[in-house]
């Protein structure tokens, strides 16, 4: 450092002091605080204040430029640099810029984007600015002993390192009449419950969960659906992953290869104390569906 600054000197060439940093495990970069020692990113608390500010700004109003949206935009994906998981909720927000041409040309927010501005705003507030390293490696359920199931028309369960849950369907669940939707529905449901249980057990991992329904692998890896029942789980599993500080998506695989969350789904306790004699005696008691989906 002191040789390059030595150089830069005798040639003339400006040096930022601010922006001249010598060896150091803590430096701002582009807007965001890179902690090594503590393994963590940051976000200045002015930059989501001034997010926050944005977001309200917008809400308060039924329509607004092409401009406003697009600055706001600009924000949010700055964000989404250390918010990895918030990232599938600005797509709403992106296709409504793309409607009209002109910046000064007026678009409606419509319901869906007030909606993830809405994620975005209850988020923000209760967030520290603080995003620990993610690991490198992703991890499957497998390897993290994480399985989860759903019979169409009995129950649903979960297994993680010992603990379990298995439980009818509500009686207030949804009814989606079209069958491969309300399968990908179910099979998304234990998922989202298995990250409010045990979200807080997974941070800093980036996790692929298994699951044997092509259909829901698909929506948690774009990380969004046209439909806003699966919308409201993808949401709540969004804000698990946030606030636990974990990422995650999905991989298809046979359904033999969850036999113990097959059987939690099928409330067959006893095959399942075969499959699993290290369990838990107690299941872990299921969240209402009014703390499953995202509300």
């Amino acid at each position: 450092m002191a040789v390059m600054t030595t150089i830069f000197k005798r040639l003339n060439i400006p040096l930022s002091t601010k922006k001249t940093v010598g060896p150091t495990t803590c430096l701002e970069y582009l807007g965001i605080v890179l902690d090594s020692g503590r393994m963590e990113a940051r976000l200045p608390a002015d930059k989501v204040q001034r997010i926050c500010d944005g977001i309200r700004e917008l809400l308060g109003k039924s329509v607004c430029t092409k401009r406003q949206l697009l600055q706001l935009l600009g924000h949010l994906n700055f964000a989404s640099r250390i918010i990895l998981p918030g990232r599938p909720f600005v797509s709403y927000l992106i296709n409504l810029s793309t409607t009209v041409k002109a910046l000064h040309d007026f678009v409606y927010l419509t319901k869906e984007c007030r909606t993830d501005l809405r994620f975005w705003l209850t988020f923000l507030q209760q967030w520290n600015g603080v995003n620990m390293f993610y690991n490198i490696h992703l991890i499957t359920s497998h390897e993290l002993d994480l399985y989860t199931d759903a019979s169409a028309t009995i129950s649903f369960g979960g297994y993680f390192r010992g603990k379990w849950f298995s439980s009818p369907w509500p009686s207030d669940i949804p009814e989606v009449k079209e069958t491969s939707l309300s399968i990908a529905y179910k099979e998304l449901y234990p998922i989202v419950v298995a990250a409010i249980l045990w979200g807080s057990l997974w941070a800093k991992q980036q996790i692929v969960f298994w699951c044997d329904n092509e259909a829901t692998v698909a929506i948690v890896n774009k990380g969004r659906s046209k439909y806003l029942y699966i919308m409201e789980l993808m949401r709540k599993l969004t804000w698990c992953a946030c606030i636990h500080n974990f990422n995650f998506r999905s991989k298809h695989v046979p359904g033999n290869c969850n036999s113990i969350s097959d059987s939690l789904s099928r409330l067959q306790i006893r095959r399942f104390r075969n499959l699993a004699p290290q369990a838990d005696l107690k299941p872990h008691q299921c969240p209402l569906y009014s703390e499953v989906i995202w509300s």
